[in-house]
């Protein structure tokens, strides 16, 4: 079933389905759901005149009276896609979803809940003293404590607002923030390189100034994709402008992912605590006949390893949950804007929302449990290589299974991102979705949009200037404050990376808006250039000259064009 109910007696036509998947897909739920995008006006128009029934005149006899003939059926006002614009009471909306991956979805909230109750078990062990302000932020002796909190909490506003700023600053200049990211890179690069020259790293020095100055030669052959990446961008920023709770739900969700990552850091602190019950030792002698003791705790080895997975399939479980939602609402604005009839549903976000939490959540967490597998096999394999182990074997081995990881991992998060457009456009399993993201590429030329498109370089310079300045911020504070727990400066570095981290990934996720807009805007194109074509003529035109595989028919094995 489709979008829309095939209910032939309000003369409505289904659009066909995607040209590489023959199968349709319910949709969701009251508030707007998977719809197949429309088939061109020609097309329709063919389609239409091929189900018209023909009236056929009797033979002529004078001495017979016939009835005059039935008047034509009236026709009503069709919109775009065959729909009339009232979709909260047409008959063609379809009111039956369907929950894809349900298995998923319920695996994760079992072990969501699990995580919940190690939490509470790990944060009682933390100190009693943890958190109580002694009125003075200079004489903090606990690290866990009310004026360590307002640093952190001074690091999520700055990040918040200098994110916010840049994304304005984007809208405003698309095409300069262009050409500045990819100067600042190389800039990046070459002041990296001469940094670890002057501390005397040779070999790491000599090897980024190299690739700093390549990459400014490749300006040359990089130049003629800015005006195709200026006007993605400027498209991408106009749709946030017509959908600002595009941003709005982007610092939602950095919301619930902030209170997430507290929790679980505070989690894994008591976790130390309260898993040293489970330790045992014992005694032992070596070969010259000394005693030593050694002490394992294989309980709390694995209460770590499955934190770690936690929060990697969490976060990114939240983290695609909004790419999605943002991605349905990217796509009923590609597909249905300036259509006659309008949009399909009058809250078009809340309704990707909708979608993305109940029927497609199920193939999110799918998606998400294969990479969050991934990224906890390479933390293993990290922790081994980082325990100083002299068994040069045993090191090779995870240098090289950790390196082929992420590769793997790589690939898959790439993967990951359109198949997550492909089910929040059609609502597919994340089986068929990532089959089709596979044929999207491999037929259409997807993967040149995405190569030439230089967005990322923008997102990417965003995020290390927010870092930046983020961990700048940081380190004034515990230089200002002086807390008595750092007099050493044993905390000074790990605060001021753990702000750099922080800043990073909240940069990203505010901007997520950005890079979901531009990864549906390709995949959407793909599936229906006709769409383009009306929404925005100047891109189609520049995809059509440059990339013609993108907008050409994709043939079958039979050499049937869809």
């Amino acid at each position: 079933m489709s979008y829309y109910n095939n209910d032939n007696s309000n003369n409505y036509y289904p659009p066909p389905p995607p040209p590489h998947q023959q199968q349709q897909y319910d949709n969701s739920g009251n508030g707007g759901g998977y719809y197949q995008p429309p088939p061109p006006q020609q097309q329709q128009y063919q389609q239409y005149q091929q189900q018209q029934p023909f009236y056929q005149p009797p033979p002529v006899n004078n001495n017979a009276h016939y009835p005059p003939p039935p008047p034509p059926p009236q026709q009503q006002h069709q919109g775009f896609g065959g729909f009339d614009g009232d979709f909260k009471g047409a008959k063609q909306y379809n009111r039956t979803p369907k929950f894809r991956d349900l298995w998923a979805a319920l695996l994760f909230l079992a072990h969501f809940a699990l995580f919940v109750v190690m939490a509470v078990l790990f944060i009682k062990a933390l100190p009693s003293s943890a958190f109580k302000y002694s009125g003075q932020l200079k004489y903090t002796k606990n690290f866990y404590s009310w004026p360590t909190m307002i640093m952190w909490l001074c690091v999520l506003l700055a990040s918040i607002v200098f994110s916010v700023l840049y994304l304005l600053i984007l809208q405003m200049f698309a095409g300069q923030m262009l050409v500045i990211s990819f100067w600042f890179s190389v800039l990046v690069m070459i002041g990296t390189g001469a940094y670890y020259l002057a501390a005397k790293i040779w070999f790491a020095g000599a090897l980024m100034v190299i690739f700093g100055i390549f990459y400014a030669l490749m300006w040359f052959s990089w130049r003629h994709r800015i005006p195709f990446s200026k006007l993605v961008l400027q498209t991408v920023c106009r749709i946030t402008r017509r959908f600002p709770s595009t941003m709005v739900i982007s610092l939602v969700f950095l919301i619930i992912q902030t209170a997430y990552s507290a929790l679980w850091s505070l989690a894994f602190a008591g976790s130390f605590k309260h898993m040293e019950k489970y330790q045992s030792c014992s005694m032992h002698t070596d070969r010259n006949g000394r005693q030593y003791q050694s002490c394992s705790n294989p309980k709390e080895i694995l209460a770590w390893i499955y934190m770690v997975f936690s929060f990697y399939w969490t976060s990114s479980v939240i983290l695609n949950v909004l790419h999605t939602t943002i991605s349905g609402t990217f796509a009923t604005y590609y597909f249905f804007e300036g259509a006659p009839g309008g949009y399909p549903t009058k809250h078009v976000m809340l309704s990707s929302l909708k979608r993305s939490t109940t029927n497609s959540f199920g193939s999110i967490c799918f998606g998400s449990l294969i990479v969050a597998l991934i990224q906890t096999v390479r933390s293993v394999l990290r922790a081994i290589r980082g325990q100083g182990n002299d068994n040069i074997a045993v090191q090779l081995i995870a240098c090289c299974v950790d390196c082929i990881l992420g590769c793997i991992e790589g690939l898959v998060e790439f993967f990951n991102k359109y198949a997550y457009v492909e089910i929040a456009i059609y609502g597919k399993p994340f089986t068929q979705a990532a089959k089709d993201t596979w044929s999207l590429i491999k037929d259409r030329g997807v993967d040149a949009l995405i190569n030439d498109c230089l967005i990322g370089n923008v997102l990417q310079m965003g995020s290390f200037l927010c870092a930046a300045v983020v961990a700048l911020i940081a380190w004034l504070y515990i230089t200002i404050t002086k807390p008595e727990y750092n007099s050493t400066g044993s905390y000074t570095a790990p605060i001021i990376l753990s702000a750099f981290i922080i800043a990073m990934s909240m940069f990203m996720v505010l901007l997520k808006c950005i890079d979901s807009g531009a990864a549906t805007t390709f995949v959407c194109l793909a599936e229906d250039p006709e769409a383009m074509q009306r929404n925005n003529p100047e891109l189609y035109r520049m995809v059509r000259e440059a990339y013609p595989n993108v907008v050409r028919g994709v043939r079958d094995n039979n050499n049937n064009s869809y």
